[in-house]
């Protein structure tokens, strides 16, 4: 007698969300990084971001990339106090998150619906990450400078497709993983790898009070079509 063949049951799906400008509340720390070098603003300003790429992807110290920006400021010669001080000036300003990106984190995670973080940013602010109070709602997370990558590269995702499968105890398939993230080029990447992913507006922190977060509404009614329970 021939056995039928089991039928699997459908994965569940893993929601994997970007960082800035998905959960944080503000994408322009520039006010609270002057506050700590002086100078002028657009010239520390250019100095923050131009240098950042670098940063995020590993290849920078934070002595190096902090004591650039305070170059670019007032500061020629920083000190190991005042590159910690930028550090925690950023990391406090990228931290706060967006109210109702709070709410949708909490919402998956009562549901028990696995998170993954998946964010270009530095070792230390992925150390910083872990230790805030929300993040126990994630399963785990992939940051750019710890593994000397960056979005949109498609190794990122294939990191991120191989963290999942070795957590999982099985091989994960692309099109189980629901992908939220503010950029197109990291989206279009995504998509290629056959993962569900959607182009998040970005939050807004001028945003008026009662005014919705287009974003999480999107993402509300996405997790919504694909069964992820919210409720």
């Amino acid at each position: 007698m021939s056995r039928r063949p089991s039928r699997r049951s459908a994965p569940r799906p893993v929601v994997v969300l970007d960082f800035g400008g998905v959960l944080s509340a503000g994408h322009d720390p520039l006010d609270v990084i002057v506050a700590i070098t002086g100078g002028d603003p657009e010239t520390v300003a250019r100095a923050y971001w131009d240098e950042r790429v670098a940063y995020d992807g590993g290849r920078t110290t934070p002595a190096e990339y902090w004591g650039a920006v305070a170059a670019a400021g007032a500061i020629p010669e920083a000190s190991d106090v005042v590159i910690e001080d930028l550090q925690d000036a950023d990391d406090r300003y990228w931290l706060r998150l967006d109210p109702e990106s709070r709410g949708l984190v909490h919402d998956l995670a009562r549901n028990g619906v696995t998170l993954v973080l998946l964010s270009n940013a530095s070792v230390a602010f992925g150390e910083a990450v872990r230790k805030a109070d929300w993040f126990e709602a994630f399963f785990f997370a992939v940051i750019s400078g710890e593994e000397r990558i960056a979005k949109p590269d498609p190794e990122i995702f294939e990191i991120l497709l191989s963290a999942l499968a070795h957590e999982s105890g099985g091989v994960q398939r692309p099109g189980s993983v629901i992908f939220f993230d503010d950029r197109e080029d990291n989206v279009e990447t995504a998509r290629r790898r056959g993962i569900d992913a959607h182009v998040w507006p970005r939050n807004d922190p001028a945003r008026g009070e009662g005014v919705a977060n287009p974003g999480v509404a999107m993402a509300r009614e996405v997790l919504t079509a694909r069964g992820v329970p919210l409720d």
